[in-house]
């Protein structure tokens, strides 16, 4: 993705619990329906909401973060052994218009994380089982709530689940992150995260600590997400608003050096989940006749026939193109792919239309300096 600092500039105000949406899964069982109907609103009102109740052990959680903390404090060297490839998969560090944090990456199928050389000798094969298994707990999660939104939207409860099978590429992939202190205030034009949106179709994020900004419903201010205890944050990604025909919301958010200062530290770790490359994109709309108590989602025809793969690699292609490892050859894509996915209306990773982006850059100066991945 690129960087934006158009929005960088405005006040942060402090949310509670009270008013940013927290919803308790362990109701769902016996519950579904107003469940999901809670999950529903807030996901096309906010684009993200607390979950308390989910599922996954406080332990499991506990030991990732011990993992992720123990991992960061090994020499550079040895951070460094495995650089982030086009798996997602290995070491990253950024200093950079995307920010400035460094991170270790899980991603591809299931269990492909055993065996992949691209890691670090300090993932030991018994650290990266326990990495598996946690990827595998997010991944039945996903499943749950991908079951209730296409209950809310009176579709078949498999409707979403049918297209994230863990065995078929591109995976999910489970990101541990670390905002690194400073010695110094860094460049200027550095965020600590840019405000951008994530490409997948749901994102989990897992923190201890404040820091995530929102932009409100209506787009009027950024608040900071509430941390609650054993609760993670959910969010909508831009694919899942391009299948439900944008009823569902993918909203910015960042990091700023007010929330997350210079010289502080913060971990969190991102779950990003992903269509399969080979599910056909499919557009929803809302049927005609259904009231406000009643939903009903119904496909609508696309101009052309496409994959989450297609979109994928022009996200990669629009989002990416300057990363430094990542060859053009990588990055070939098909041109009326391209147009497509440049017109489907969701965010592009910055809130700003792929011309702004690019007579941003230009204009800072920083096409060749970007280092992303």
């Amino acid at each position: 993705m690129a960087g934006s600092t158009m929005a960088s500039k405005c006040p942060v105000r402090s949310t509670g619990t009270n008013e940013f949406p927290v919803i308790d899964f362990s109701r769902y069982e016996n519950d579904p329906h107003s469940v999901s109907s809670e999950i529903f609103d807030a996901a096309s009102q906010w684009g993200f909401l607390v979950l308390k109740g989910h599922g996954i052990p406080k332990e499991d959680v506990d030991e990732m973060f011990c993992l992720s903390e123990q991992f960061f404090r090994q020499p550079q060297k040895v951070k460094q052994e495995k650089w982030l490839n086009m798996k997602g998969q290995g070491y990253d560090l950024k200093e950079s218009v995307i920010g400035v944090h460094e991170a270790c990456c899980f991603g591809n199928v299931a269990d492909a994380n055993l065996t992949s050389p691209n890691f670090s000798s300090w993932w030991t094969p018994e650290r990266r089982k326990r990495i598996e298994q946690f990827r595998s707990k997010c991944q039945l999660l996903s499943n749950k709530i991908f079951e209730a939104i296409a209950l809310a939207m009176g579709l078949s409860p498999s409707t979403f689940i049918e297209a994230h099978s863990p065995h078929k590429e591109p995976g999910n992939a489970l990101r541990l992150i670390r905002y690194h202190p400073l010695a110094a205030p860094p460049d200027p034009k550095f965020p600590r995260l840019c405000e951008h949106t994530d490409w997948g179709t749901m994102t989990f994020l897992f923190a201890t600590t404040p820091g995530l900004e929102v932009r409100t419903p209506g787009d009027k201010e950024w608040v900071v997400a509430p941390v609650v205890e054993d609760a993670i944050v959910v969010n909508i990604a831009d694919g899942l608003a391009l299948w439900s025909g944008k009823a569902l919301k993918s909203t910015l958010h960042r990091l700023s050096w007010e929330s997350v200062p210079f010289d502080r530290e913060r971990y969190s770790m991102a779950y990003f989940i992903n269509a399969n490359a080979d599910a056909p994109i499919k557009i929803l709309q809302r049927a005609s006749g259904t009231g406000e108590g009643m939903l009903r989602f119904v496909e609508t025809p696309l101009s052309m026939s496409a994959t989450f793969g297609d979109y994928q690699a022009v996200r990669v292609k629009m989002i990416e193109k300057h990363d430094t490892h990542i060859t053009e050859d990588e990055l070939r894509v098909d041109p009326k792919f391209l147009e497509m996915v440049k017109n489907i209306g969701v965010a592009h990773g910055t809130g700003l239309s792929v011309e702004e982006e690019k007579a941003k850059e230009e204009a800072d100066g920083l096409l060749d300096a970007a280092q992303v991945a």
